[in-house]
């Protein structure tokens, strides 16, 4: 269940989709649950979609998120980072939500870029991504690449910053 300010957040990412935007920002302060936003987001979104983090503990962060909201996904990381995360999952849900073909995928930045050819197929299907960290992101830098890896979707990017 989202909080209050949460939902405003998403209705308001929501709200500037549909007027047409593509890409949109959403800022939240640190701890206030962007996290918890995005895997809100994912659950609405049925069609190919990635959410992109920085660093692998973020990459476990979303996952986490994202399997306690019964979203069964696939991590692109290094095979070790995949079995942390799926233990994670285990150890708090009794369960885990990986499933390596998913149509909603979780990736650390460096890992999807070296992955792009492997994964093209699947990103250019993808209807959206999610950045969390997304003061980092400019066209030029490998953020910018990720982003265009996946030509057809619409994007969100989120910060505390």
């Amino acid at each position: 269940m989202l909080r209050p300010y949460q939902s405003a957040l998403n209705a308001g990412i929501k709200a500037s989709w549909r007027s047409g935007n593509r890409n949109v920002i959403g800022v939240l302060p640190t701890g206030g649950g962007k996290t918890v936003c995005m895997a809100s987001l994912c659950a609405e979104n049925h069609s190919p979609q990635i959410a992109i983090a920085h660093r692998q503990e973020l990459v476990g962060q979303i996952s986490l998120a994202l399997a306690r909201s019964g979203l069964y996904h696939r991590i692109v990381a290094p095979e070790r980072t995949i079995r942390f995360i799926v233990q994670q999952h285990m150890d708090e849900l009794g369960n885990h939500f990986y499933q390596p073909h998913a149509e909603l995928a979780v990736a650390g930045v460096d890992t999807l870029i070296r992955r792009t050819d492997d994964l093209a197929t699947f990103l250019k299907r993808c209807s959206l991504w999610i950045i969390d960290e997304a003061h980092h992101l400019l066209a030029e830098n490998k953020w910018g690449q990720a982003v265009k890896a996946c030509p057809n979707a619409r994007g969100l990017g989120l910060t505390a910053t």
